[in-house]
């Protein structure tokens, strides 16, 4: 998750929520931690270096005077996709569209996109593009406030492009989770089903601000990929809540790149009391029927792999105070190809003739054909004296992965890397990184972590092949370049190979595992001149089977899900079109979707269909303009505490109207101990007017108060209602 300007959010409010947001969680893992130990690296016998990869085209992406979320806004969450003709970067809550050349095509705020007020607290975009469907998915996670300290409400969003341009209509979706929030929500994809998936983190009983409260585990969503596609009104999905898996965090769906009927996801544990020494393989079959719901199943496989740990920090040069915080041991992406899954993330090793820990880069690949995965590599990569983090992963038609991060040392201010290994390379070894943009001072922020000093970096970088040429992956990785701002992060984006241009790999038979059920695999790289490249895998790939109980998506909870044709052009001006009717699936055991459609097009959008969306040109949609209309904000919390018994208490919320037309707001009643005195009833509020709601609480006897709901409802077409929880206790 990104973090808000320090000017709007004290620092101790919003920093631990990279690592240090779960305290009882936290507490767990130290225990955990305190009595782990960390194997040296295995040396074994020198390997020749045959995955140098190449870049050609590389120019600067998006860096912080970008952000468009304030001073002090960090990390920039860095992302990157390409299609046909363009490269798309994503960061906090800006998109920009460049061409192959890295000329600028337009740069939009992503809550223009989502039809969201640009004001809104949101974070954690992932960008990806479909080579299958030749379209464009964007995820995003957006809170129901402009600041997270009211905020009580999460929403999974997603946007999907009406063609291969990007320049041209997205259809959006939103799902609401109450009361909680999906933190860094993940994205993937196959042939007939899309998944977000994210870590739902407690807004009950104070705020989304409040990270004292519990982790409550991972969860997804299903989506019917047809329904997507098609910018359907009635899109069929099923969500599953979390805890999903009570001993992992942050499950990966993959990004797949070749015809598969399974959608193949990835987590691993970062959890105190849980052996950090398997990977959870989860298979996603079915279809969520269209409009409903119900028809998808997941099944899960625990493959052991080498233990892990979090990475150290990573320090810095010229800056000996604040090193570089290196996040977690999580996966942070996942690709499918070819029966080939890899799942990529940070963790901790000591590269061979070294003596210290450092940060590495973790890579694990399983094999998909047979009767259930099985795993093929599991190494890290580390190189001697350095320190290297937050690796991307995606596989050309070759087979080859190739990964961008960032890496620095006490010597090395923050750089951008890349790296690579042909799929006939030995097994668990990467070639020899090369330097893509070097840094050019210490990074410096506002917001150093409070136990570390360290200052926030990440949350991912990105990697995506070109549709047009597969033996290309673009990548995108944040580094430190002059020291024109704090904070002084940038990114860059570079064409990266392992082949040469266009070449065309020859046909293979399903791959197979080439290590026997109790064999050890264990391999490094020897040292170049400037950077060493190590990696390691000792793990026993004994493969057990657990297939747990068919989760199915949970009848307690009511997504709203509006699936919006917004263009990503310009986001200075746009014109909203005419509403559609409203449709409401029939409930099932599954969950129960209302869906309003309301096409938006901005001054870019082309309202005929392209030849690029002939399969969707039903639901390409018109510019018609309509009378601008009302959006509510709801700011403040009914979290009275401890109060006297037969005291009064009073807390005020504000409820404004941010849009650009009258706003017409219904603000309900409470049963005593607590009162609406003022504010309540229905009024209409013009542009840009706020409306007071003061609540007193009068306890009459000791102990916490059964909560209220305070139901705040109006005429807003995107976000129609605003709950707020009032709650307290005598004394």
């Amino acid at each position: 998750m990104r973090l808000p300007p320090a000017t709007a959010i004290p620092i101790q409010h919003f920093m631990p929520l990279r690592v240090a947001n779960r305290d009882a969680y936290l507490k767990r893992k130290a225990a955990m931690s305190s009595g782990a130990s960390l194997s040296d690296v295995p040396t074994l016998a020198t390997l020749a270096l045959t995955a140098a990869p190449t870049f050609s085209t590389n120019f600067a992406g998006l860096a912080f005077p970008d952000s468009q979320c304030g001073p002090g806004c960090e990390p920039p969450d860095t992302q990157v996709a390409v299609g046909p003709n363009n490269v798309v970067e994503t960061t906090n809550i800006v998109a920009r569209i460049f061409d192959k050349s890295g000329n600028i095509i337009s740069t939009l705020n992503l809550n223009t996109l989502f039809g969201v007020d640009t004001a809104t607290f949101s974070s954690d975009p992932r960008v990806r593009y479909d080579t299958m469907s030749q379209r464009w998915f964007i995820s995003f996670l957006i809170f129901d406030t402009d600041d997270i300290n009211t905020a009580q409400n999460g929403f999974f969003y997603l946007a999907v492009s009406s063609s291969s341009d990007p320049t041209q209509p997205f259809y959006t979706y939103n799902f609401e989770t109450p009361e909680a929030f999906p933190d860094q929500p993940s994205l993937g994809f196959n042939d007939d089903k899309v998944v977000t998936g994210g870590n739902s983190f407690s807004c009950f009983p104070t705020d989304c601000g409040d990270f004292s409260l519990p982790y409550q585990g991972m969860e997804f969503i299903v989506w019917n990929k047809a329904d997507l596609l098609a910018g359907a009104t009635a899109v069929g999905m099923d969500f599953y809540p979390p805890d999903q898996d009570p001993d992992d965090f942050t499950v990966q769906p993959a990004t797949s790149r070749s015809s598969t009927s399974t959608l193949f996801m990835v987590s691993d544990p970062d959890d105190i009391g849980v052996a950090q020494n398997h990977l959870t393989v989860w298979r996603v079959t079915g279809v969520p029927a269209s409009g409903v719901g119900g028809g998808s199943s997941v099944s899960t496989t625990v493959l052991p792999i080498i233990t892990f740990s979090d990475p150290p920090v990573a320090p810095q040069k010229g800056n000996t105070t604040n090193p570089i915080d290196t996040g977690d041991a999580r996966m942070e992406n996942a690709v499918f190809r070819d029966g080939l899954l890899w799942g990529a993330g940070s963790a901790a090793c000591k590269p061979p003739g070294d003596s210290m820990t450092r940060s590495c880069l973790q890579f694990l690949e399983v094999l998909t054909g047979g009767a259930t995965p099985t795993l093929n590599q599991d190494f890290m990569f580390g190189t001697k004296n350095l320190y290297d983090y937050y690796p991307s992963v995606d596989l050309d038609n070759f087979d080859d992965i190739v990964t961008s991060f960032t890496q620095s040392s006490s010597t090395e201010f923050p750089s951008v890397y890349v790296d690579g290994r042909l799929q006939t390379d030995p097994l668990d070894t990467l070639g020899t990184p090369v330097l893509i943009r070097a840094g050019a001072a210490s990074y410096n922020s506002p917001n150093p972590e409070t136990t570390t000093n360290a200052f926030p970096w990440g949350d991912y970088s990105g990697a995506g092949v070109d549709p047009s040429d597969q033996t290309a992956i673009w990548v995108a990785a944040e580094y430190a370049p002059s020291a024109v701002a704090t904070p002084n992060w940038g990114t860059w984006i570079a064409e990266a190979r392992l082949q040469s241009p266009g070449a065309t790999p020859i046909p293979t038979s399903t791959a197979t595992a080439t290590s026997s059920a109790t064999s050890t695999a264990t391999a490094t790289r020897t040292a170049t001149p400037t950077v060493s490249a190590t990696a390691t895998a000792t793990s026993t790939v004994t493969t057990t089977a657990t297939v747990s109980a068919t989760p199915t998506a949970t009848n307690t909870a009511t997504p709203t899900i509006s699936p919006t044709p917004t263009a990503s052009g310009s986001p200075t001006a746009s014109a909203s079109g005419t509403p559609t009717t409203s449709a409401t699936p029939t409930a099932s055991s599954t969950s129960t979707a209302t869906l309003s459609p309301t096409p938006t097009a901005t001054e870019t959008a082309t309202p005929t269909a392209t030849a690029t969306s002939t399969a969707t040109q039903t639901a390409t949609p018109t510019a018609t303009p309509t009378p601008p209309f009302g959006t509510l904000s709801v700011s403040g919390n009914l979290s009275f505490g401890k109060v006297k018994v037969n005291s009064t208490a009073s807390k005020k919320l504000k409820v404004k109207n941010k849009g650009k037309g009258t706003l017409q707001v219904t603000i309900g009643t409470l049963d005593p101990p607590f009162t609406v005195t003022s504010g309540s009833g229905t009024i209409n509020l013009p542009k840009g007017k706020t409306e007071k709601v003061t609540v007193q609480f009068n306890p009459t006897a000791t102990g916490a108060v059964t909560p209220q709901i305070l139901s705040i409802t109006s005429d807003d077409p995107k976000h129609p209602s605003h709950n707020v929880t009032a709650s307290g206790s005598g004394k």
